[in-house]
């Protein structure tokens, strides 16, 4: 009977020492959301290390003081003092993980290089966008103009830094080559060897003369050889 008592009595301690621990957590990140003005439909705060062992909550407050200037967001650390009726009780470093969620245009398939974006290879799903380095965007309406720098797999975010501007003149299309000086203005046909937009200078073939010249793009149709 002695030691079913033990047992019983070991594990309501257990139990309570995890509802206060959750309940300190929750103070901290209930503050975490209020001073940092986080909204809670897009982040995710766990709590990954905490030796305060307060166990009266009863008018606790806390303050939190970052241990950096980075943005809260990924791994952060603060120094977490709780107070009681204005009076410091104790004081401990508390590490945390905060994820940021968003609902952003996602690849439905794999594209590959080059490849424009539309609403049949795109969607729009809410996924974790922490650790991404650029720009999410938020409609496929956002990337018209613009086309993918390399192969991206399914599934995965699209950011400002996968695309490109989608050049006027693409290497190996027909174009014509416009040759003005003062009072005359003369044309040939060429084939671009390089892409480039407008106000770019790119390679072109002379299509009767085979050589090969520097022109400058002034539409998807047309370079100039400025005298």
């Amino acid at each position: 009977m002695k030691t079913f008592s033990t047992i019983l009595i070991t594990i309501l301690l257990v139990c309570t020492v995890t509802a206060e621990a959750q309940t300190i957590n929750d103070l901290i990140i209930d503050k975490m959301f209020a001073e940092n003005k986080l909204d809670t439909a897009k982040y995710e705060i766990e709590i990954l290390s905490n030796r305060l062992k307060q166990i009266d909550l009863t008018n606790a407050e806390i303050s939190l003081r970052p241990l950096s200037i980075k943005e809260p967001i990924g791994l952060y650390t603060v120094v977490a003092t709780l107070f009681n009726n204005g009076k410091e009780i104790e004081s401990s470093q508390v590490r945390m993980r905060i994820k940021k969620f968003d609902v952003v245009l996602v690849s439905r398939d794999k594209l590959k290089r080059h490849n424009q974006l539309n609403a049949s290879n795109t969607t729009i799903k809410r996924i974790e966008v922490t650790n991404l380095r650029s720009k999410a965007f938020l409609s496929v309406e956002e990337t018209e103009g613009y086309r993918l720098k390399s192969t991206l797999l399914k599934g995965l975010p699209i950011t400002t830094n996968m695309l490109e501007k989608i050049p006027d003149i693409i290497s190996g299309r027909e174009t014509t080559i416009v040759y003005s000086g003062g009072i005359f203005k003369v044309t040939a046909d060429g084939i671009a060897l390089q892409s480039g937009s407008e106000g770019d200078f790119i390679k072109v073939k002379n299509k009767t003369s085979k050589k090969i010249i520097v022109a400058r793009v002034i539409d998807s149709r047309h370079v100039a050889v400025d005298p």
